[in-house]
């Protein structure tokens, strides 16, 4: 059996990763009588995605792979890799020089002088797996398979590449392996993606079939090489074989790009991997492997914490749980070189491989709180030690923030805390003093910051500016709804917390505050009759903005003080204008501000990876009817099939789906959206407090499940509250 895009047999996930077709299949007589239950305890393989199939002019997203220190990106090629980062090293980056090339591609392959990615019926098929990318290409009867993968805790990209001849006479050919570096070292912040130096020396060591690049301006080398050894070298960088393969014979070439500090650390690092190739390949297996059980299992080496195991026969529900889980996989970073520890990034990709932002960690903050609340209680930390009213992220290679500030810093950052409090119990972190005030009041500060930001006779906090908000949405600025109506619910949180410290006096005067202030968004903001929101102006006038963030951040921070009729409003506004068959839009396409910029995550072309769990909780809590929303699900579901959940994801009517699920957008311009996205983990967040209904609070725990429309009988062992681990069910939490 091949290690490579095996076939022969029917994988377990069979329904969502094959579509319409797949279903029809299961449908036959034949196959009536079997029924494939999802894993609970699944392997790395039960996540893979399915089988993409794309050529080089093609747009789509090129699958990511990663370990714990940092990722790389494989090119539109069958064993080309690129912008891989180990922050703060970087190789395939983009150069700084003249008429930059933009992002290098090393490993590219040739036969007889044909660049394989641009040759005719170029066709290659793609695979992710949470521990390495699978390839494979054919070209004039010869088969190129590609594993590629990043050694456990090594800054170095390996890659098995199997080649064979399919056809039944001999071939003779030269093949050509193309290296390419642009290594460097940047020790600031990394705001503008993968960086590159150009003009780095090279030195071939033809005995360990070997070219090393250095940096000349910073201290960084990528030692690269295939083995076994070539036969010669062309322009300094093309390691050429020639290569005579028998019908149906097979060879085996390894490529490594080892990172370091310096060319003897490089070459090194290069020398031991080649070496002991098939060992790294195999604990690079078993590390993914354990660390799939480590996510289920309490008190294991891998997360502060862990999530409960899911059992259902609902391949929905099973999809949408590790929908999400896929993405906080991804989004871990464990790396010697953060400036404040274990981390997990919100963008799996080049363009941001070192921030955190707040916003994006809140919106799956109780996935997080579960599985690792030691590094989101860190990441609260870093943020209230940083002024984030100046800056939108922090940076892991500096420990300080970067970029303009984001408006929903407040709600995100109380947003997190909350989760991390009400989870755990840890009640007395409260006490611990960071940047001269201790948590609590920081987190106070907070929730009334808002009140520094009235700058009209509303009462309003003024959040800024197109920068400030969703970038994309010319007229959501300034008094917009979602933001005013997280301080709502930060509010009322910290007063939950003066109340717990016997400050009843303060308490009551912040829940004034909060019902007083609902009371205004309602009055002010609201469309009444339409279901959407507006933003106020400065010179008093109100934009009318038909985004999804106002529908379910209203409902998510204020939803009890929304009148019958608002909520019915609000849901058929959604139905109407923001839900399709596959996914969503973000913005609506009769929107006024429709044509401004179609970058999917906030636009009418697609939307962001949260934005459908976060707004099918919305439904849930506006009372539309289960069956509804369940069958909605259905289909966003298959929106996973093509690995982690992206940064974004186009419309079905905008671009066609991925064998059944709405399909991943591509980081070329003008659409600019990752691989995946931290916040893709809200999938896992619906499962637990929505689809299975259970409610994390400071003074105990509840569930009010909604599991009739997926699986009556599915359950979740190993929920853990303060200390105590449950089992839920649709007769709700049991102790166990």
């Amino acid at each position: 059996m091949s290690r490579f895009f095996d076939s022969t047999a029917m994988q377990r996930r069979t329904f969502l990763k094959l579509g319409g077709a797949g279903a029809a299949m299961l449908a036959s007589p034949a196959l009536a009588a079997v029924k494939a239950v999802p894993p609970s305890l699944p392997t790395p393989e039960d996540l893979a995605s399915v089988e993409m199939e794309f050529g080089f002019t093609d747009l789509f997203q090129m699958p990511v792979f990663a370990n714990e220190w940092g990722y790389g990106q494989v090119s539109k090629s069958v064993s080309g890799v690129t912008g891989i980062t180990f922050p703060p090293f970087a190789c395939c980056g983009v150069p700084d020089v003249t008429w930059s090339p933009g992002l290098l591609t090393s490993c590219e392959v040739s036969v007889d002088g044909q660049l394989l990615a641009i040759a005719p019926q170029n066709r290659v098929k793609y695979r992710w797996l949470p521990q390495r990318v699978d390839r494979e290409q054919t070209y004039q009867g010869l088969r190129f398979r590609t594993r590629t993968f990043i050694p456990v805790k090594q800054r170095a990209v390996a890659q098995r590449i199997e080649l064979k001849n399919t056809t039944t006479t001999v071939r003779s050919f030269v093949l050509s392996f193309d290296m390419r570096a642009a290594v460097t070292k940047k020790t600031t912040f990394w705001m503008a993606g993968c960086p590159g130096e150009g003009g780095n020396t090279q030195q071939w060591d033809a005995e360990r079939s070997r070219v090393t690049f250095a940096a000349r301006n910073s201290q960084a080398a990528s030692a690269q090489g295939v083995q076994p050894r070539a036969d010669s070298l062309a322009g300094g960088h093309i390691l050429q074989y020639k290569v005579r393969l028998q019908p149906g014979e097979s060879h085996i070439f390894r490529y490594v790009n080892a990172l370091a500090g310096t060319e003897e650390k490089a070459n090194r690092l290069h020398d031991e991997l080649h070496a002991t190739f098939d060992e790294v390949e195999r604990q690079n297996e078993h590390f993914y492997a354990e660390m799939m059980r480590a996510l289920f299992t309490p008190g294991n080496s891998y997360f502060s914490g862990h999530l409960p195991i899911l059992h259902t026969e609902d391949e929905t529900l099973w999809a949408l749980y590790f929908n999400g889980i896929k993405n906080l996989m991804s989004a871990r970073r464990y790396s010697p070189d953060s400036n404040y520890g274990p981390t997990y990034v919100t963008l799996g990709g080049h363009t941001l491989p070192t921030l955190s932002f707040p916003w994006d960690t809140s919106l799956t903050g109780l996935s997080l709180a579960l599985l690792d609340p030691a590094a989101l209680r860190n990441l609260v930390e870093v943020w209230l030690r940083e002024d984030m009213h100046k800056h939108l992220a922090t940076d892991y290679v500096t420990g300080t923030g970067v970029g303009p500030w984001y408006a929903v810093n407040d709600t995100a950052i109380v947003g997190c805390a909350r989760d991390y409090l009400r989870t755990t119990g840890d009640f007395a972190w409260l006490d611990k003093t960071i940047a001269g005030k201790n948590v609590l009041t920081h987190l106070a500060d907070h929730a009334l910051y808002w009140e520094t930001l009235r700058h009209t006779d509303r009462g309003l906090a003024d959040y800024g500016n197109i920068e400030n908000l969703l970038e994309v949405v010319s007229t959501y600025v300034h008094e917009v709804a979602g933001m005013n109506a997280g301080n709502v619910a930060n509010m009322r949180f910290v007063a939950e917390l003066l109340k717990r410290r016997g400050d009843a006096t303060r308490a009551r005067e912040l829940r004034a505050k909060s019902e007083d202030l609902a009371g205004r968004i309602n009055r002010m903001l609201y469309v009444a009759g339409k279901g959407w929101w507006r933003a106020g102006q400065l010179d008093g006038t109100f934009n009318e903005v038909r985004h999804c963030y106002d529908f379910l951040a209203v409902v998510d921070s204020m939803g009890t003080a929304l009148s019958p009729q608002q909520k019915q409003e609000m849901a058929a506004f959604f139905w109407a204008e923001l839900a399709t068959g596959k996914w969503m839009r973000a913005l609506s396409a009769g929107d006024s501000d429709v044509t401004w910029n179609i970058r999917p995550d906030h636009s009418a072309i697609g939307a962001y990876a949260s934005w459908p769990p976060m707004s099918a909780k919305a439904l849930y809590r506006l009372g539309e009817p289960e069956e509804k929303v369940a069958g909605w699900l259905r289909e966003v579901a298959k929106a996973g099939n093509q690995g982690p959940i992206g940064q974004a994801h186009f419309v079905e009517d905008v671009w066609p789906t991925m064998k059944g699920g709405a399909f991943k957008c591509p980081n070329d311009v003008p659409y600019m959206n990752e691989w995946c996205c931290l916040a893709g983990g809200a999938f896992t967040d619906l499962v637990l407090d929505s689809i299975f209904g259970v409610e994390m609070r400071m003074d105990g725990v509840s569930a009010k499940p909604r599991l009739a429309a997926f699986d009556a009988k599915a359950e979740l062992h190993g929920l853990q509250h303060q200390g105590r681990q449950y089992r839920v069910n649709n007769q709700g939490i049991h102790a166990m």
